[in-house]
């Protein structure tokens, strides 16, 4: 179904003939080039946006010219330019076009050596007073698990009814080798992770952005639509914070060395505007007119400590020991500076939506205590053991259900790895909407599944409501739970009666999530696509609504 790539392509480029691009020069005039990994744009401003394309060339080093237009002949011109790369920077290409007109759509190409890249399209963003907004939400793309479905899904439904941009909120790649988490049906699928090996050095990372970017569904969303990117933690390691990771050891040599080699990678390969201080600064405001302050943060690797670990035992002292130090007010998140950047914005900005476009979940998701220590066990099961320990669940479910006094049930986190094990800084966070009197929208990835929920403080006030996006192809809950689909569908309408604060989830499908916006009303729209091991889906949709950003309704 949809389009393909090359029907993409040439609708897109098709009749473009050379107009006022001129002469491209490399340091070996004879080298053949390609654009292998297409082009793409993203950080759109009102009057700027970055375009951004990679040359495969033998030559030491080439020259490329780019150009901007409002028609897809290029009669128009807007800006047009030039930019010399090199092995360096892995030969990207990165521009950061400006002067342009907000709230206006744009072809861009590039030149060098004769050859033409493909055309892509992109817009600014608009200013002033507008009426709606609507934007693609994705996180969690990896290659070797399956094909990216929700990719092309996105471009499908982009071509009816556009979207202004795609937020990915992380995991655009993913480090492992060949015998690596999700890799089972890589090789029949031809997704083998490339090098065969886990991600260490800089030419790793390089490669593996190459490999995810040879993808032509990841190549027809990128010309598509501008991308606000921030990243996770697969683009370093798994569970990665600030001075380590739960996938990386002493043997792989220093952190800082792999964490400075992945995040210069990620800086070359995405259309994401680099800051001038440090490319391990990522986080960055974006203004939808009136209608939406948009703030990118880094929830990952800047300011966070170690995350916290419940024993394996669950033994109750322990479990004690550990939700003590979740609620330090040591433990940082988000880091001062982080803190200091988002205050300042807060107080400056006064759009009617203030959006989070951020990692991990922060809806607290309390499970009943004796309803964790139930689950933590199924999660440990062996296979043999899953249908007794699911039925254990099932039991401690029902025992929590029938009492008269829920409210005295220790309550406990179950992802420590999440806000939940942040508490403080998340209380912190939520004064800061308070203090400003916003209501908060968070956007949250991470997870490989679909969520909504209601944030509240420890005082027990409305600060705002999150949606959470559930994965393009990385396995969810689903696989980890093993159990059969009429259970999970019985455990997804249940969790909302454990968990005070959330209002839905899907525990299985892959997909994205597509907020709309308007001065009224703002929709979280979750398309689920029916699969990502065949290139042949169809598509299931999940919506929820909130009118003051303090509620979750059902749409």
């Amino acid at each position: 179904m949809g389009i393909s790539r090359r029907h993409f392509i040439q609708s897109v480029s098709g009749g473009i003939a050379a107009t006022t691009l001129t002469g491209c020069f490399s340091s070996d005039k004879q080298a053949e080039i390609a654009f292998e990994h297409g082009v793409a744009s993203g950080d759109p401003t009102q009057t700027a946006v970055i375009l951004w394309t990679r040359v495969t060339t033998a030559a030491n080093q080439v020259t490329v010219h780019w150009e901007v237009a409002t028609d897809k002949s290029f009669s128009s011109i807007s800006q047009q330019g030039q930019i010399i790369t090199d092995g360096s920077r892995d030969f990207t290409v990165k521009v950061d076009a400006d002067k342009l007109a907000p709230g206006t759509r744009y072809f861009y190409r590039f030149l060098c050596n004769g050859r033409y890249s493909p055309v892509g399209q992109t817009k600014t963003l608009s200013e002033g007073d507008i009426d709606a907004a609507s934007l693609a939400v994705v996180s969690c793309s990896n290659y070797p698990a399956g094909y990216f479905n929700v990719y092309r899904e996105i471009v499908n439904q982009h071509q009816n009814t556009p979207f202004d941009a795609v937020l990915h909120l992380g995991d655009y790649i993913y480090e492992y080798g060949s015998a690596g988490y999700a890799t089972e049906d890589a090789e029949a699928m031809g997704r083998l992770p490339s090098k065969g090996k886990e991600c260490l050095s800089l030419d790793d990372y390089r490669k593996r952005y190459g490999q995810y970017r040879s993808d032509p569904d990841l190549q027809a969303l990128h010309a598509s639509i501008p991308m606000i990117a921030v990243w996770d933690d697969h683009e370093l390691a798994n569970d990665a914070w600030k001075e380590g990771a739960e996938n990386h050891d002493p043997s792989e040599g220093e952190f800082a060395v792999r964490r400075a080699a992945a995040a210069a990678a990620w800086v070359e390969w995405l259309p994401v505007r680099e800051n001038t201080d440090s490319n391990m600064l990522i986080y960055r405001d974006f203004n939808f007119g009136n209608l939406i302050d948009l703030y990118m943060l880094d929830t990952r690797v800047i300011g966070r400590d170690k995350p916290l670990e419940y024993p394996a035992s669950g033994d109750a002292a322990e479990v004690e020991k550990v939700i003590r130090e979740s609620y330090s007010p040591n433990r940082q998140l988000l880091g001062d500076s982080q803190k200091q950047w988002l205050t300042e914005r807060l107080a400056s900005n006064d759009a009617k939506w203030s959006v989070l476009g951020q990692q991990v979940l922060m809806t607290k998701m309390n499970l009943p205590q004796n309803v964790l220590m139930a689950i933590f066990a199924l999660l440990n099961a062996p296979a043999e053991q899953k249908a007794d320990a699911m039925s254990a669940v099932a039991a401690a479910i029902q025992a929590y259900l029938q009492l008269e006094d829920k409210e005295s049930v220790p309550h406990l986190p179950y992802n420590l790895d999440a806000w939940d094990g942040y508490y403080s800084d998340r209380e912190w966070l939520f004064a800061q909407f308070e203090k400003n009197n916003k209501s908060l929208i968070s956007l949250a990835g991470d997870t490989h599944n679909a969520w909504s929920g209601e944030l509240k403080s420890q005082a027990n006030n409305d600060i705002g409501v999150e949606f959470a996006t559930s994965s393009v192809s990385s396995p969810g809950l689903e696989k980890y739970l093993a159990i059969d689909e009429s259970a999970l569908k019985e455990f997804e309408f249940t969790l909302p009666l454990l968990i005070k604060d959330l209002t839905y989830t899907d525990l299985s499908q892959r997909g994205f999530m597509a907020i709309h916006a308007s001065h009224q009303q703002l929709t979280a729209r979750w398309h689920f696509v029916s699969t990502v091991k065949s290139k042949d889906y169809s598509v299931s949709t999940k919506s929820v609504s909130t009118l003051d950003g303090l509620k979750v309704l059902s749409a």
